[in-house]
Formats: structure tokens, C-alpha cells, sequence
């Protein structure tokens, strides 16, 4: 699936953008993106848009996590232990 495809799908796909950056909407945008059919693909794409980068450098509602949270999610997926490559 394309990013144009799942954005399309997206429970934002027609919303006012604001609505995820302003601390005023947080419980709605939050809300919104609970019941997303994408919201799995989107947070799989954010976090991969945002590897890398500070907490302070995340910003908004992305998935139903605040930048903060996304932060804290991605250092916790760093964190993990990989498993080892199969040889084939």
C-alpha cells in the first residue's frame, strides 16, 4: 500500500490539520485516531519519519501519540532485543 493510498483512508483524510497540532484538541485528535482503520500504518510511518529525532523535535498528534510518546515508543523499540538473521 502506497502512502497516498492509506493516507486516503485515514480518519484525518478531510480534517482541519490544526486539530492535531494544537494542545487545545489533543483528547479529540486522540479520539479520532483511535478508531482509524490506518492508524497502525501511520504509526509505522511516523516513527520511521521521525528516527532520529529528539523529543522536542516531535510534534502533534500522529497515530493517537503525542510526540513525546512516539519518543518514548521509539526508545523502547531501540531497546529491544533483535532477532538474529536466519541464514538461508
Amino acid at each position: 500500500m502506497s502512502p497516498a493510498d492509506w493516507e486516503r483512508q485515514g480518519a484525518c483524510h478531510d480534517q482541519d490539520t490544526n486539530l492535531w497540532f494544537t494542545k487545545a484538541t489533543t483528547a479529540i485528535a486522540r479520539r479520532m485516531c483511535q478508531g482509524c482503520p490506518v492508524r497502525e500504518v501511520c504509526l509505522e510511518a511516523v516513527l520511521a519519519r521521525e528516527a532520529g529525532l529528539g523529543e522536542t523535535r516531535r510534534h502533534g498528534v500522529i497515530a493517537g501519540l503525542t510526540g513525546r510518546e512516539r519518543h518514548r515508543l521509539s526508545r523502547q523499540r531501540a531497546a529491544e532485543p533483535q532477532p538474529a538473521p536466519t541464514g538461508s
